[in-house]
């Protein structure tokens, strides 16, 4: 039985087709252990990331501390944002403070005052405007830039699994106080508010 033989062109041909083969399963390899690497990195680095978490918010009173800065600068940056940074309290402002200057009611303190820095500006921007109307519409751009500033920040401690507890508490007595004495601005400018009113 005659073998026809090989010719020159079929050897290439094979030896191209088994390259090919060879490379499509490195690469594969390659494809497995690079996605491996990567699933480790990405477990690796939300456990670093824990870690960092823990070590900044776990420390009791210095973990509730810096929840507060975050609530605040999240706060006063829309604040800011929306009025202008001319009159901002700045977190470089405030380094090196007594124990309790992340207290809620030292915290709301600060916010109020760096909001209502703004009200001259804006009484000034808006003259046309009667006294009434200027208190109103000022309350209500802070009001909802407070809002806005208050969500980011707690979105962000929720983010890190840290938005529970005394951190919690403290927020929300600081958003509560907030209220408080933008209520009481008010009510210094233009007298009850229309619920006391009716009360």
């Amino acid at each position: 039985m005659a073998v026809s033989p090989i010719t020159g062109s079929q050897t290439t041909l094979t030896a191209r087709v088994d390259s090919q083969q060879v490379k499509a399963n490195d690469k594969s390899e390659q494809k497995e252990q690079q996605a491996e690497f990567s699933a480790s990195r990405t477990e690796m680095k939300a456990r670093s990331n824990q870690n960092i978490v823990q070590a900044m918010f776990g420390n009791g009173k210095q973990g509730d501390d810096k929840a507060m800065n975050i609530l605040y600068s999240e706060i006063m940056s829309t604040i800011n944002g929306e009025l202008g940074k001319e009159h901002a309290i700045t977190p470089d402002k405030v380094a090196g403070q007594a124990d309790d200057y992340w207290s809620p009611e030292n915290t709301a303190g600060r916010i109020v005052e760096g909001a209502l820095g703004f009200f001259d500006t804006f009484q000034r921007q808006n003259s046309n405007m009667p006294e009434d109307e200027q208190v109103e519409k000022f309350l209500s751009i802070i009001t909802k830039s407070i809002d806005n500033g208050y969500g980011e920040a707690t979105q962000v401690l929720d983010g890190l699994k840290v938005f529970d507890g005394s951190i919690k508490d403290n927020a929300e007595a600081t958003r509560s106080l907030i209220d408080d004495k933008l209520a009481a601005f008010r009510e210094a400018k233009l007298g009850k508010s229309p619920e006391q009113s009716e009360g």
